[in-house]
C-alpha cells in the first residue's frame, strides 16, 4: 500500500471477471497513476495535473479531479464506487497541504498535493478492495461473523488475527456493532495491509 508499491495484485470480488483479469486490472490501475518519485512520473504528473487543470487555474477543484479520473485515467472501468474514493483521497491530499503550509487553498489540490492524492487514491483503491472481500453481503458494512469468517484471508494480508472477536471490537470505534469503511480504512492503514500479503506474517 502507498507510493513505494510497484506491485501488481488482484482487484475485488463482485466484478464476475477471472482472477487474471482482476490481476490484469489492477496492474493496469497501478500504471495508471503516476505515483513514483521519479523523473519520468514527474513528467507525466505535470502533463496530467494540465489534463485535469480544465480552465488553467493552477488548482483543481474535486469536480475537476472526478472528471479527470473519469476522463481521463478511466479509472471507472474498475469500480462502481471511484467517487467514494477519490473523495477520500482528494480530501486527505488537500489537509495533509494545508496544513504543510499553514496556508492554502482549502477547497483545491494544487500540483504540490498532486502525487499525494495519486497515492492516496491507490491506496484508497486497495482498501476498497480489501473492504469488500470482507463485506460479503454487500451492505457496505462488515459484521462479525463476516470479519471472523475473513480471518484467513487478512492474515494473507499481513496481519494473523488469534482473537477476532476483540480485534473486531477494537475496529468498531463507535460500538455500533458493525465496521463502517472508514472503521475499516483506519485500521488496515495502521497495520500497513497489503493485498499482496506479508509471506512473513502468514501461516
Amino acid at each position: 500500500m502507498g507510493c513505494t508499491s510497484s506491485k501488481s495484485t488482484q482487484t475485488g470480488k463482485k466484478e464476475g471477471k477471472t482472477a487474471a483479469e482482476r490481476k490484469a486490472a489492477w496492474e493496469s490501475i497501478r500504471q495508471r497513476l503516476p505515483r513514483q518519485k521519479t523523473a519520468e512520473d514527474k513528467e507525466r504528473r505535470i502533463e496530467l495535473f494540465k489534463k485535469f487543470d480544465q480552465n488553467g487555474s493552477g488548482k483543481l477543484t474535486f469536480e475537476e479531479t472526478y472528471k479527470g479520473c473519469v476522463s481521463v485515467l478511466h479509472l471507472d472501468e474498475f469500480t462502481t464506487r471511484l467517487r467514494d474514493i477519490v473523495k477520500r483521497a482528494f480530501n486527505k491530499a488537500k489537509d495533509m497541504g494545508t496544513k504543510e503550509r499553514n496556508s492554502g487553498s482549502e477547497q483545491f489540490v494544487e500540483f504540490l498535493e498532486f502525487r499525494l492524492m495519486l497515492c492516496y487514491i491507490y491506496d484508497y483503491f486497495e482498501l476498497t478492495i480489501m473492504f469488500d472481500e470482507i463485506d460479503t453481503s454487500g451492505n457496505m458494512l462488515i459484521d462479525a461473523k463476516e470479519f471472523k469468517k475473513a480471518a484467513p484471508k487478512i492474515a494473507e494480508w499481513g496481519v494473523k488475527i488469534s482473537d477476532p472477536d476483540a480485534v473486531f471490537k477494537e475496529i468498531d470505534d463507535n460500538g455500533s456493532g458493525q465496521i463502517t469503511f472508514d472503521e475499516f480504512a483506519a485500521w488496515a492503514s495502521a497495520h500497513k495491509l497489503d493485498v499482496d500479503g506479508d509471506p512473513d506474517n502468514a501461516e
